[in-house]
């Protein structure tokens, strides 16, 4: 059995990564090309935004599984606010350390419903894992913290002592492993994000190379390219990407080159999603669309006499609804048809989604391409069937999800990769009554919530949605699924390393759901 390194670079954009491997811009990534395989499209979740689709690729599960609903969630049960986002005004709103704790601890500890990758290999006694530099890293072993001095002097913040992780745990400033009694040292600080930053990821990934200290599995996370797609669009980004794969060539070298590494090591690389792109003014104000309800301030609580909480997640957003409003959401629905930017409106008769009665039917309207009504289908012969063996009813218009039918009955899916199972998948009983999707180029924002200045995400499109997955060092007998998901990424390592997946690779979340609430 080999050893097994998963690489994470946010926001990897094969629409991007193509283009550089023929320019030989990338070439240790096309190293691994040469020697393994290029899958072209590994496609997201609904919503395509960080928090949520990391978790998916740490648990291999979907949201109404893992219970992470996006950057920017409304917690129903706890009637708070889940604000993983950058944006200061909100913060504040939520408050300072609300929001450092919940990032810090309860995400991972509270907010996750089902076990991440770590806690699985850590069933196994003879396996050992590590983390770096990923917001998901729940484990069973624990380790102590640093506080950077700026923050111990930021009045109001406290941190906790210890944080449960991986056997190996390397998060920015905060925790370091010692490697053979030593910890190693990582570029960081403020103008490093206090190390969540690509050059603190290299420098504990090289540690561990240069000491021969990788454990069996691995998961390295290099965040800029998303925060520099964002700044500059994703095609203006592809240094970023010159640089992981500069700092992936000295691994190879660390380990006496490519063909002795891939001898030793599985090695994966993929994204949480992609980027699209963003026209001059992409703003989409949710507060004028829906001018006549009152919405709550952005990352406030209900105050009293608001209509809804609105939660927007980049190219999508979460519309929530008091209870007396939601007989009236087809006024809600026909607003939000009159903005002219908005691409889809999604809904579920079911507050809870696939976890509630068990008869969901999901719906999108569209202004210009129809409407569709869909659920879950039982009988193959009346119901066309996606390239995961799963049945699906409908009616209405097929193009609101740009999907079509094929002569022999499956479906097929154009600019909405797998619409039918990220759809159906996302709602849950913390997600909003509503959700809306932005056509390409717009943005979704509140008064106090900033745009990005060139590139986004979060839709449901392709270009939000399709990240490569490049593979190399599997065993010659190792079967990749047809068409890989993110969802299938911890399931494949889980084979890699010997180990039953809670759910196989390539098999549909609706005939397979996890139900392992912790």
């Amino acid at each position: 059995m080999k050893k097994v390194l998963l690489i994470i670079i946010d926001a990897l954009a094969t629409r991007v990564v193509s283009p550089a491997l023929q320019n030989g811009m990338l070439p240790n990534i096309q190293k691994l090309v040469d020697q393994g395989i290029l899958c072209p499209e590994c496609t997201s979740i609904f919503p395509s935004i960080t928090p949520a689709a990391t978790c998916s690729i740490v648990t291999g599960g979907y949201p109404f599984e893992h219970g992470i609903s996006g950057a920017y969630w409304y917690d129903t049960e706890k009637d708070e606010v889940a604000y993983f986002g950058s944006d200061l005004p909100a913060i504040m709103n939520e408050g300072m350390e609300h929001y450092i704790n919940d990032f810090q601890i309860r995400l991972n500890m509270e907010r996750l419903r089902i076990p991440t990758i770590f806690e699985r290999i850590e069933q196994h006694g003879a396996l050992s894992d590590a983390v770096v530099n990923f917001m998901w890293y729940r484990g069973t072993v624990e380790h102590e913290i640093t506080t950077p001095t700026l923050l111990n002097l930021t009045p109001g913040i406290s941190l906790v002592p210890s944080m449960r992780g991986p056997h190996t745990m390397f998060l920015g400033d905060f925790v370091s492993t010692p490697l053979y009694g030593t910890k190693p040292s990582a570029r960081g600080g403020l103008p490093r994000r206090f190390g969540f930053h690509d050059e603190a990821t290299a420098d504990y990934l090289l540690a561990m190379a240069e000491q021969n200290c990788l454990p069996d599995f691995t998961l390295a996370y290099f965040p800029n390219n998303d925060f520099d797609s964002h700044a500059e669009g994703p095609e203006n980004a592809v240094s970023t990407l010159q640089e992981v794969d500069a700092h992936l060539g000295r691994v190879f070298e660390m380990q006496g080159g490519i063909e002795k590494f891939l001898d030793e090591f599985a090695i994966l690389i993929t994204g949480d999603h992609s980027q699209s792109d963003l026209d001059e003014n992409p703003r989409i104000d949710l507060n004028q669309v829906l001018e006549r309800f009152p919405v709550v301030e952005a990352g406030k609580p209900w105050q009293g006499n608001e209509d809804m909480k609105v939660c927007p997640n980049m190219r999508s957003a979460q519309i929530y609804m008091k209870p007396e409003l939601w007989d009236r959401r087809s006024e809600v629905i026909e607003c939000l048809m009159e903005c002219p930017d908005i691409d889809q409106i999604i809904w579920c008769d079911d507050e809870n989604g696939l976890n509630g009665t068990g008869e969901s039917s999901f719906h999108v309207q569209t202004a210009d391409r129809g409407r569709l009504d869909f659920k879950p289908g039982v009988n193959q012969k009346e119901n066309a069937v996606d390239c995961y063996n799963a049945c699906w009813n409908w009616k209405g218009d097929l193009t609101a999800i740009d999907a079509k039918v094929t002569p022999d009955g499956k479906l097929e899916y154009g600019d909405y990769p797998n619409a039918f199972e990220r759809i159906a998948t996302s709602f849950s009983e913390i997600t909003g009554n509503i959700w809306v999707t932005a056509r390409l180029g717009k943005e979704f924002c509140l008064p106090d919530l900033k745009c990005n200045p060139a590139g986004s995400h979060g839709s449901l499109h392709q270009l939000d949605s399709t990240a490569p997955l490049i593979a190399a060092g599997l065993p010659a007998d190792f079967e990749l699924p047809d068409s890989p998901r993110i969802v299938d990424i911890t399931p494949i390592c889980m084979q890699l390393l010997d180990l039953a997946p809670p759910r196989l690779p390539g098999s549909s979340a609706i005939l397979n759901p996890l139900n392992e609430d912790l």
